[in-house]
């Protein structure tokens, strides 16, 4: 086999593909500018890593050069590769290359896609499918975002960030939504809502979906050379309909109606209508491969969840700890909607870190009353910077505009996170709570060392 070097390996998707060519026999390098735990585990399994970019790096004897979208094109390790003619290949590239011979599904829309994906692969996997995965979230399931075996089906997580869904074929795709997102990629909603189209048109055999999109898009389902199935909550016309919805602690139960009869009484690990439509949207992926309602029950009673989505870290005594991705203005109204409903006696603290400037800056008026909710305490940290050229001062700026925005009632902003370090110590001693931690940046691990010292 032949060597492969991959730039910004640490990545959760980056990690996955190594992984994959690991798997596959070939000698795996890379590079990123911090190490981290997939770093570590990839290292554990025989690549070799090295922490920054450097020309030193590339050497003749490459076969590809694979790179994360967040590498630009003036890197020194990309710059090296062209200049020795080696064979240069983004994420979507990657993966197009890696699923040429298999039946891609892919689960894509602003939101959920991880979720979803996920849970198609926890349902092929149970009803006995051989099923392979790369997913940009670790599966609690299966301790991993990646997964090799021999059979057809490769499921994916359709990322819309650089238009990479439109690099690979679907057969099966899943559209879980659209907001507008990603404002460095796309001009406006109109130029979203193409690429969402193009992804459709581009799908072999079905798509899943919900009647919100389908209006959004325009989409005459007749005229489509597809199979279109729709899922729903609480909406007798669609295909996979939700209802007698019932919440306990962090357990939802539904009873499924598919084409307009009762099928069976589900349990899924989550709350919120979202969560329970993720399950409809790979329940009906399974149905489509073959799977029967009764597997795909015992599949959902056997799920335990993504890692930072909705992800409960701690759960004992006094307080419970949660983490979540959520940073989208949508995202972050659905998220703690569902803190909100949690029945408990104990107090409810959101602490949410805004995740790049760009998109802040151009959603601002969309977070405007997100947290205007029956929450007990509200934090707000300064913006998390990814790929952008700020100053600092202009990070603090918006992120205190921000704080005023996003809720009418008492908020804190915290210019560091050692600040909200400090706030929690001195409100956990004095407080049974639930915190919910929120944002796609380093948050999530300042959460998890926070965890860590209750040991």
């Amino acid at each position: 086999m032949g060597w492969i070097h991959i730039v910004g390996v640490g990545g959760i998707a980056m990690s996955a593909i190594a992984q994959y060519f690991l798997e596959a026999g070939y000698k795996v390098t890379g590079s990123d500018l911090n190490s981290n735990q997939l770093i570590e585990e990839l290292e554990k399994k025989g690549a070799e890593i090295t922490i920054g970019h450097q020309q030193d790096n590339i050497s003749t004897d490459i076969e590809k050069v694979i790179y994360s979208d967040a590498i630009p094109e003036d890197n020194v390790e990309l710059v090296a590769a062209k200049k020795y003619n080696l064979e240069r290949l983004g994420r979507s590239q990657a993966l197009k290359l890696i699923t040429k011979d298999k039946d891609v599904i892919s689960a894509t829309g602003t939101h959920g896609k991880t979720t979803t994906s996920a849970m198609i692969a926890q349902v092929l996997e149970t009803g006995g499918k051989d099923v392979s995965f790369i997913i940009g979230g670790i599966l609690n399931n299966f301790a991993s975002n990646f997964k090799i075996d021999q059979g057809d089906y490769f499921v994916l997580e359709g990322d819309e960030y650089g238009r990479s869904f439109l690099q690979y074929k679907s057969e099966l795709g899943v559209l879980t939504n659209i907001e507008y997102d990603h404002p460095d990629i796309y001009q406006d909603l109109d130029d979203l809502l193409a690429a969402y189209k193009e992804y459709v048109t581009n799908l072999g055999s079905y798509l899943v979906t919900n009647q919100q999109v389908i209006e959004q898009l325009k989409l005459d389902t007749l005229d489509l050379e597809i199979e279109v199935e729709t899922v729903g909550v609480n909406q007798p016309e669609a295909t996979f309909n939700a209802v007698e919805i019932e919440e306990q602690e962090l357990t939802s139960y539904f009873d499924l109606e598919y084409q307009g009869q009762r099928v069976d009484r589900f349990e899924i690990e989550g709350l919120g209508d979202y969560n329970i439509k993720h399950a409809l949207e790979a329940i009906a992926i399974g149905n489509y491969c073959g799977l029967s309602f009764a597997e795909m029950k015992e599949a959902f009673s056997k799920w335990s969840g993504v890692k930072r989505r909705f992800e409960v870290l701690y759960a004992a005594g006094d307080k419970i700890v949660i983490t979540d991705y959520a940073h989208h203005p949508s995202e972050v109204d659905v998220v703690t909607a569902t803190l909100e409903r949690i029945k408990t006696t104990k107090k409810k603290v959101v602490i949410f870190q805004p995740h790049q400037y760009i998109r802040t800056n151009r959603l601002f008026d969309d977070y405007s009353g997100v947290l205007d909710k029956e929450l007990d305490q509200k934090i707000v940290s300064k913006i998390y910077k990814v790929r952008e050229q700020v100053l600092e001062a202009e990070l603090d700026r918006l992120g205190v505009e921000l704080s005023q925005t996003i809720s009418s009632g008492e908020i804190y902003y915290c210019n560091q996170l050692e600040e909200v370090k400090e706030w929690l110590e001195e409100y956990d001693q004095n407080e049974q709570a639930i915190y919910l931690f929120l944002g796609a940046g380093n948050i999530d691990d300042f959460a998890r060392e926070w965890v860590a010292e209750f040991n």
